[in-house]
């Protein structure tokens, strides 16, 4: 019988783009409050045909000295005068996504930044996020922010909760950040007519929407029943939400720190990529989002 493999560390995919830097900080907060130790990790660009006159082996020299360079800015930029923080760095041959991916597998949490400048250095475009996400065989915090936090922060973790398997695995998580973190978990189940019938019709203007309303709102308690005992210090508040999840989860993202949800949720085209919200929240958060797909 095969055993699950044994977890541990935080991995960080560092760039050289602002965003990644950032990521690394915010990383090693985490890395702190959980006790694990943090690899910032560089993935070296494959040489260009083309290398000015130079042969491969003097490029390769280069690349290596470059990649160097940003895991120290990268180091510097997560330690921040912490002394209580363990800190592996490398640089590894390979595609961005499929780099990160690999190294998930025996990982506690995955960190990507995504930028929101476009800049021209960061390796992990929209679609690499993306495809790190469906991907990895751990939680993926995608690094979103207007700028760093202090140390004590008391914003909320927020948790969408839609009923499904993935759901549970965030909710899992999120009670996780939110106890390690001490700060209150509000968890948000979101729904429209359209998205209830799924095929919205006539037939809704026979619904009791009003008694469906209520019906959510004790599901939601139910699912969270085990947790709250699990979890007895967090602080949990439960939101029912009449609109679209993405929109409801954006919006709380203004004023949480972490925003958790499952990889594809009740999607019947999303077996292979993030669901609508999920591709939302990456795009739109104004906050890291945590995404776990089991």
């Amino acid at each position: 019988m095969a055993t699950a493999p044994i977890r541990h560390g935080i991995v960080v995919g560092i760039d050289g783009s602002d965003g990644s830097f950032s990521a690394a900080h915010w990383a090693a907060s985490a890395a702190r409050i959980f006790r694990e130790p943090l690899h910032l990790v560089n993935v070296l660009p494959d040489a260009p045909s083309a290398t000015g006159g130079r042969s491969k082996e003097e490029f390769a020299k280069l690349l290596q000295a470059d990649s160097e360079r940003l895991l120290e800015r990268a180091r510097r930029a997560a330690l921040d005068g912490r002394t209580d923080v363990t800190i592996e760095c490398s640089s590894r041959p390979g595609p961005p996504a499929k780099t990160l991916v690999e190294l998930s597998k025996t990982a506690r949490l995955l960190v990507v930044g995504r930028t929101t400048t476009g800049e021209l250095r960061s390796m992990f475009a929209g679609s690499d996020v993306v495809r790190v996400a469906n991907h990895a065989r751990c939680p993926v915090v995608a690094w979103r922010g207007e700028g760093d936090h202090e140390e004590v922060d008391t914003r909320p973790v927020v948790v969408g909760v839609d009923g499904s398997a993935l759901s549970n695995a965030a909710i899992e998580h999120a009670f996780e950040f939110a106890s390690f973190l001490g700060v209150p978990l509000i968890a948000v189940h979101a729904w429209t007519e359209q998205s209830t019938l799924r095929g919205y019709d006539e037939s809704a203007r026979f619904v009791d929407w009003t008694t469906y309303a209520e019906q959510k709102v004790a599901d939601l308690a139910e699912s969270l029943a085990g947790w709250r005992e699990r979890y007895p210090d967090v602080e949990l508040r439960t939101e029912l939400e009449r609109r679209g999840a993405m929109v409801a989860l954006i919006e709380r993202s203004i004023d949480a720190q972490l925003v958790a949800v499952g990889s594809h949720g009740r999607s019947t085209i999303a077996s292979a990529l993030l669901g609508s919200t999920g591709q939302g929240l990456l795009h739109h958060s104004r906050c890291p989002v945590l995404i776990c797909r089991e």
